[in-house]
């Protein structure tokens, strides 16, 4: 039997959940099963990466699951904006698992710890492949119900407490996300991307279909943390062991923000400009009350997540702008924020381990004591902050350049203003945690610590890449975004996979010839 490429759209998933099954019937946490956690992310790495090069190439892979033909069936769409996901997610697995490898030996792990991370990034892989709203749904509770299990995992009772409004929220968004496929089923006859293009447009100025777009972009800015649904956050993630909070502050947000790119991008038609514009000034929103709660708060991890809030709404702002340039800038600042973002939440977790905290009042000295950590922070916080030549400055400069070009002055100030406040809070760490004396307890700096270290060095090492030649990654930016927008171009590969047969096998059922628009009574 013959392979088929489009086979491997399948492996981002599957892998990671056979991952989690081997790492199940081996429980013993040893240094040769860390081995194989670690060498499993690099291989996930290296395929996201051949996929980005392929699909920039030779287009999109799609795999119809089982031989079922699109829409009856299940269909995988890996294109380019979805490769460059994928790669992020396998490269802040790795950096964040190594971290946690450094930081406690392996008798210490908690043998469930590396399985749900595993099934964690199974979930988030499936949300930017499937090609499908409702398997869309499936792939967020795969990943919420992972991430449930491991944010109460190794916390106390207290955390455990304070883990109820995640849950909480968390729950009622996938009550409304149900609603909503259930809606849209009713409202176009179908679930597969590629066909609810084609209905869509034919349902164009219908007020149903603006109304399933705003209750979509309800449930998935949840998910992204906007405002007002992010109240959940910050109180969540700092409770986390660090590695895993740098993962969840690096990807789960990025997985909402990926979603509301796909359905305004390449979903819904582009003529439904108030969507748009409702997305862009809840953007300018989350980043002011996102920064302002990171002004106001005294602990690193607490300041970090508010800060991943703020920095959101960048990322929502480009979507609601809308276009070519404005997508390209979207998809960079994500490239850029979820590797900033995981090693400041790394950082964060180092200081913790020299100080015992994290709060800004007992700790100090670290910039004498530890100059390499100190050098991962400026660089990072510098980069968040928007500093040129970092690569967080050339996504907001993108932003800006496009917020003028549309006339969106108050915007594009108020993204000033949290950029200029994003600089205030990570001064307030550095002296708070590296420039002022240090405490009488002497920190701990052991050979963990070091290790930590090196891995903080190793994702700035990625980062000042990224803005010091920052040409590469906007040019595949600039192919996604593309991409993302070329609606037509999506249809058609979805529909030519259909015409693809199978060696040996007979469809299982017919490629519609035509689609009209909506359900039929």
């Amino acid at each position: 039997m013959s392979f088929h490429l489009a086979n491997l759209a399948a492996l981002p998933v599957v892998a990671p959940v056979a991952m989690a099954l081997a790492l199940l019937l081996f429980p013993r946490p040893c240094a040769a099963r860390r081995t194989a956690v670690a060498v499993f992310f690099a291989g996930l790495l290296g395929h996201a990466l051949w996929l980005v090069f392929h699909t920039v190439e030779s287009g999109p892979l799609v795999l119809r699951i089982g031989g079922w033909l699109a829409p009856y069936g299940i269909v995988l769409v890996a294109d380019t904006l979805a490769a460059i996901m994928l790669g992020l997610a396998a490269f802040t697995a790795l950096a964040c698992s190594l971290y946690g490898f450094a930081e406690a030996p392996a008798r210490d792990e908690h043998p469930l710890r590396l399985p749900l991370l595993c099934l964690l990034l199974a979930g988030i892989n499936l949300s930017f492949v499937t090609g499908d709203l409702f398997n869309l749904f499936v792939a967020f509770e795969v990943m919420l119900l992972s991430s449930y299990a491991l944010l109460t995992l190794e916390a106390g009772a207290r955390e455990s407490r304070q883990a109820w409004s995640y849950l909480t929220i968390n729950l009622l968004g996938s009550a409304l996300f149900l609603a909503a496929t259930g809606y849209a089923y009713s409202l176009l006859g179908t679930l597969n991307y590629a066909e609810m293009i084609v209905r869509a447009d034919a349902l164009e100025g219908d007020f149903r279909l603006t109304l399933l777009g705003v209750v979509l972009l309800l449930v998935f800015g949840l998910k992204a943390g906007v405002f007002p649904l992010y109240y959940w956050l910050p109180g969540s993630y700092p409770m986390l062991p660090a590695p895993l909070a740098a993962f969840y502050a690096g990807m789960l947000t990025k997985v909402g923000v990926y979603v509301l790119l796909r359905m305004t991008g390449t979903v819904f038609p582009p003529s439904l400009t108030a969507l748009h514009t409702l997305l862009a000034w809840v953007a300018g929103a989350t980043m002011i009350f996102g920064v302002l709660g990171a002004v106001a708060q005294a602990r690193v991890q607490t300041i970090l997540s508010y800060h991943i809030v703020s920095q959101i709404g960048f990322m929502v702002l480009a979507i609601g702008l809308f276009g070519p340039f404005a997508f390209t800038a979207a998809i960079f600042y994500i490239v850029h924020h979820i590797i900033v973002k995981a090693a400041l939440f790394l950082v964060g977790g180092a200081v913790a381990r020299a100080h015992g905290t994290d709060e800004l009042s007992r700790g100090g000295g670290l910039w004498r004591l530890a100059p390499w950590l100190g050098i991962v922070f400026v660089v990072q916080a510098m980069s968040l902050a928007g500093l040129p030549p970092l690569s967080g400055f050339w996504g907001k400069f993108m932003i800006v350049q496009e917020g003028f070009s549309q006339g969106q002055w108050v915007l594009v100030t108020l993204s000033l203003v949290a950029s200029i406040l994003t600089l205030l809070s990570m001064l307030k760490i550095w002296l708070g945690a590296f420039w002022a004396e240090a405490p009488a307890t002497a920190p701990r700096l052991d050979g963990g610590f070091r290790r930590m270290t090196a891995v903080g060095l190793g994702m700035v090492a990625v980062s000042l890449m990224i803005g010091l030649a920052p040409q590469p990654f906007l040019r595949v930016a600039e192919h996604a975004a593309r991409t993302t927008l070329d609606r037509p171009g999506y249809v058609a590969a979805v529909r030519a996979a259909n015409l693809e047969q199978v060696p040996g096998k007979h469809p299982r059922a017919v490629a519609p010839e035509t689609t009209t628009g909506g359900a039929q009574p």
